[in-house]
């Protein structure tokens, strides 16, 4: 080894040394991904940080996990549930029985680096107002290229990722963004409600980083924790149109609830005047693609909204904050009327 490498290699041990490595709860979801989870789990009991328990939460699966993970890995703990609850029901009861001050999620289509999580703790270590921070993601098939490096949001709730296709050339460096996933403090986490029930999955991670927002806490996405994505792995196995239409109303139902919840006062009006513009153009492209079964399902959303609105409101003023300055974070529109923008769900 060089002599500068040398250097380096003591500079990151003293870093290392200055934390008091707190416990870290690291929680998997699977649903019937017992392939790929013979790929995560091991790659995470690989993890270079000295203090961590697992929690893996099966999400009510058909392909033999429960009796694999108790045969295998009698030292992870294991939460089933049944039938399957989305992402936030089971994540939300995973944190509650963790018993680390930190929170990690991870989904089974992730393989971790192993010096991913030790990145994490320290940049949470240097600064109490970090309230989370998010891991570098690459694609796990071709390891040159990112999945994504933090996420940001408009003011329309149409959330926009880093760097997603670019060669990785560790051109990213540490930086404050909106949205964040892979480590949280438990204790803010339960202050904010941890992720809304309500959403079953989409915009779950950004409701709860925008809360987190609102009371004056930071994300940070720290490149230096990488994790490999095989990338939606869970909702394309077994793909049908009945489970393609439950992610259509999802999408756009739990969107305007996010906006409801968390757009400040002023810009709220404008919001949801271009979420409906923004509901017309998904609207608009179904029918070009001939996907008209699924234009009833914006209307499906919609009405959920409006029936749920009391209770939407009442979590607004929970969590209201209009004081915390954030809005440097939010981007320029980015919704479907832009030609190379937005996620729209056909």
């Amino acid at each position: 080894m060089s002599y500068s490498g040398l250097i380096l290699m003591n500079r990151e041990k003293e870093k290392a040394e200055t934390i008091n490595y707190p416990k870290v709860s690291i929680i998997i979801l699977t649903f019937n991904g017992l392939e790929i989870l013979k790929i995560s789990l091991p790659s995470v009991l690989k993890t270079k940080y000295p203090n961590f328990e697992i929690i893996v939460v099966d999400n009510g699966s058909s392909d033999g996990t429960v009796s694999y993970l108790s045969g295998m890995f009698p030292n992870v703990s294991v939460i089933s549930i049944y039938p399957n609850k989305g992402i936030d029901v089971p994540f939300n009861l995973a944190a509650s029985s963790a018993h680390g001050p930190l929170l990690a999620f991870l989904n089974n289509d992730m393989e971790v680096d192993p010096n991913w999580l030790l990145p994490l703790v320290q940049a949470m270590d240097n600064d109490e107002r970090v309230a989370c921070c998010d891991s570098k993601l690459v694609n796990y098939y071709k390891r040159d290229k990112i999945d994504a490096v933090g996420g940001f949001i408009d003011n329309y709730g149409n959330t926009v990722v880093r760097g997603t296709g670019e060669i990785d050339k560790s051109q990213f460096k540490i930086q404050e963004v909106f949205v964040g996933v892979s480590l949280f403090r438990k204790d803010l986490f339960m202050k904010v409600g941890g992720f809304d029930e309500s959403f079953f999955a989409y915009f779950d991670e950004t409701d709860l980083c925008w809360r987190l927002h609102r009371l004056g806490y930071k994300i940070l996405s720290v490149p230096e924790s990488v994790i490999y994505h095989m990338g939606g792995y869970t909702i394309s196995n077994g793909s049908s149109q009945k489970k393609s239409k439950s992610i259509v109303f999802h999408f756009h139902k739990n969107k305007l609830r996010m906006l409801i919840k968390n757009q400040f006062g002023v810009s709220l009006m404008f919001s949801v005047l271009v979420y409906l513009l923004d509901l017309c153009g998904a609207g608009f492209r179904m029918l070009l693609v001939g996907n008209q079964d699924y234009i009833p399902l914006l209307g499906k959303a919609l009405i959920w909204n409006l029936r749920n609105l009391r209770e939407t409101l009442q979590n607004r003023i929970k969590f209201k904050n209009d004081s915390a300055d954030f809005k440097k974070l939010f981007l320029p529109y980015s919704g479907v009327w832009r030609a190379k923008g937005g996620v729209v769900f056909i």
